[in-house]
């Protein structure tokens, strides 16, 4: 957005639109499941998520929102892919501390499409895990994210789904920081 011609003539920049969008996720989580996914190429999916943070589930202890990207091949048949991508932009509030990551990567072996095969008709589900050991509200901490979605809509273009995750304190024995929340993604 453009500011001009305010007494000064100088110019203001918006501030940037957050990744999570609720009545995205709302028009996004409402789509069917897919039943008509493509047998082969990729895509990219982008968009975001947002969650809410309690200490051993109960009190209320923060809230992070940021972006997401996951990359999809595509196979004939019934099968188990891997999945790329990351979560990215991270912002928001935890234990009374600002928060700001960058990028929190997936876990190894910890993401995956699994596509379905019945007749003409082709499904399939995405399942991610993120995390990372990093200072958070001023000590090492464990984060975990993870979500998980069936490919929605025509052809398959979205996701969206639960949110779910720890946050746990060095040497990762305490009660935990439960994290839930919500996830939308599309591909062009």
């Amino acid at each position: 957005m453009v500011l001009a011609g305010c007494g000064g003539g100088g110019q203001e920049a918006g501030l940037p639109a957050p990744y999570f969008d609720r009545s995205a996720f709302g028009t996004l989580s409402a789509l069917p499941a897919s039943t008509d996914l493509p047998d082969r190429g990729s895509a990219r999916y982008e968009g975001g998520f947002v969650a809410d943070i309690r200490q051993a589930d109960v009190t209320p202890t923060g809230r992070i929102e940021g972006g997401l990207t996951l990359d999809l091949d595509f196979a004939a048949g019934t099968t188990v892919l891997p999945v790329e991508g990351q979560l990215h932009g991270i912002s928001g509030a935890f234990l009374n501390q600002t928060v700001a990551i960058d990028t929190l990567p997936l876990v190894p072996g910890n993401a995956r499409l699994v596509l379905t095969q019945d007749g003409n008709r082709r499904t399939g589900t995405v399942a991610a895990g993120f995390g990372a050991e990093l200072p958070l509200a001023g000590e090492r901490r464990r984060l975990d994210i993870a979500l998980d979605s069936p490919l929605r809509g025509r052809g398959g273009r979205a996701m969206a789904g639960p949110v779910t995750g720890t946050i746990l304190t060095a040497p990762f024995t305490d009660q935990p920081h439960v994290l839930t929340g919500q996830f939308h993604a599309t591909t062009d």
